[in-house]
């Protein structure tokens, strides 16, 4: 197939987790509900509207937002490449913009966690691949904070994954008036990508004793358990020496892309015992049953995955033991908050 002339970012929700959604309906969704906008053409018509519907935003979180909202209803055109993040499994699916912006508020109605999403243009999805498979700085573009935004820089990587294509053709950039959001916001976001690739690259067993050197950092006695051994329990931590204090932390961690359901919650739950507390750690997220699982556990369950790990691992980084430190390597800077 002939190369797009641009490729595109939509997220999927907030954190993406409107990706699988997005993929059965065959499209690509935003939010910011302001009616129907296939009338406007200008960016400050986007920014009226948007001002209409959120009066109490700032004037830099109005062009921020309401340029996404352009970009997405104006400047992606039929034929386009766009891209969209799968983060439990480290995927991103690739495929084609085949219409028009239109306005449809129902077409998520059957799921009530997903409805507020009425900005729609039809997609046909070609092809799933790893992040790892795109080169660093693609994967460093793709950790914007934005919803929507160009990744032309990128366009033969993309094109190259989507179709095994190897010519390589000069990509050509977009020129527009992009208002970007705050510089230490779009650092952040792009540096807990970069982290996660590190972390993705762990084998399951480092990994596992990564989270027992953070329970340390955090003041508790914490062992990782030998493989095979384990019984359901990975981590065993205690706040004294002898594991007679409270809280006692009974842990297990699940290491990889897919997510832990509600049967392998409960076959953890059921190795607790009274008094214990319930620490699952799973990089591929959890699905909607088990977390209704671990809200109706008798014994207190914490459930953390990849970015939950990640914002501790961030918190008590510089308590981790130098081993530790050496698998994450990560280096503290300052810069402007403004």
């Amino acid at each position: 197939m002939n190369k797009p002339k641009h490729a595109w970012m939509v997220r999927a929700g907030n954190e993406n987790e409107l990706a699988s959604q997005v993929e059965v309906k065959k499209v690509v969704a935003i939010g910011w509900s302001m009616g129907d906008l296939s009338g406007l053409k200008s960016r400050e018509q986007f920014k009226a509207r948007y001002l209409e519907h959120y009066p109490d935003h700032s004037p830099s979180r109005v062009g921020v937002n309401a340029g996404q909202v352009y970009r997405f209803v104006c400047e992606i055109k039929e034929g386009d490449y766009v891209l969209t993040s799968i983060k439990d499994s480290r995927e991103v699916i690739i495929g084609l913009i085949t219409g028009p912006y239109r306005y449809d508020p129902n077409l998520f109605k059957d799921n009530a966690l997903f409805d507020d999403y009425p900005n729609i243009r039809p997609v046909n999805w070609l092809k799933r691949v790893s992040r790892d498979d795109f080169p660093a700085p693609a994967r460093n573009s793709m950790g914007s904070t934005l919803t929507v935004f160009n990744l032309d820089d990128h366009l033969d990587e993309i094109h190259k994954l989507a179709t095994g294509d190897t010519v390589e053709v000069k990509a050509v950039v977009a020129a527009t008036e992009e208002e970007t959001p705050p510089f230490h916001k779009e650092t952040e976001s792009k540096a807990n990508e970069l982290i996660a690739d590190l972390i993705s690259k762990l084998d399951p067993y480092d990994f596992q004793d990564l989270v027992a050197a953070v329970l340390r950092a955090m003041g508790f006695r914490a062992v990782s358990t030998p493989p095979g051994r384990d019984k359901g329990i990975d981590i065993v931590a205690h706040p004294d020496a002898l594991g007679f204090g409270t809280p006692r932390i009974k842990g297990q961690v699940k290491h990889r892309k897919d997510s832990t359901g509600g049967a392998e919650l409960r076959s953890f739950l059921g190795s607790l015992r009274q008094g214990d507390n319930g620490l699952f750690v799973s990089t591929g997220g959890f699905t909607s049953d088990a977390k209704q699982v671990a809200d109706g556990s008798r014994e207190p369950v914490t459930l953390l995955d990849r970015d939950g790990f990640i914002k501790l691992l961030l918190e008590h980084y510089e308590q981790l033991e130098p081993e530790y430190k050496s698998i994450v390597p990560l280096r503290k800077v300052w810069i402007p908050a403004e």
